[in-house]
């Protein structure tokens, strides 16, 4: 055990240091582990209080239109790019299939 009378005066040996050093460690690591505890149950409380919002089942028929909508989009501007592109080659004087450097994923719709 820590020698008491010794730490008072000064005199702290190294095994009494090694005592403080590792309660001092358990102090904290048992406070961050109560802390991390008061965390989930805050989440969970907080989860059950607000209402889940429920996707639908399947998707509807102004949905399923819009995607057709977007796929139809999405080929006009590719080959619109494809002839501005073969434009640019074919004004150049290069008569070589034009491959664009580049690939449309997702266009989004900006109001």
């Amino acid at each position: 055990m820590i020698n008491f009378i010794s730490a008072v005066e000064g005199e702290l040996t190294f095994l009494d240091a090694v005592i403080v050093l590792a309660i001092g460690m358990a102090v904290i690591f048992v406070t961050l582990t109560v802390l991390i505890g008061l965390l989930h149950v805050i989440r969970l409380v907080v989860s059950a209080i607000e209402k889940p919002k429920q996707a639908p089942a399947a998707p509807t028929a102004s949905q399923t239109a819009e995607i057709q909508e977007d796929e139809e989009t999405v080929a006009a501007i590719t080959a619109a790019i494809t002839c501005i592109l073969m434009d640019e080659a074919q004004s150049e004087g290069n008569d070589e299939p034009v491959v664009a450097p580049f690939r449309i994923k997702k266009i989004k719709h900006i109001h």
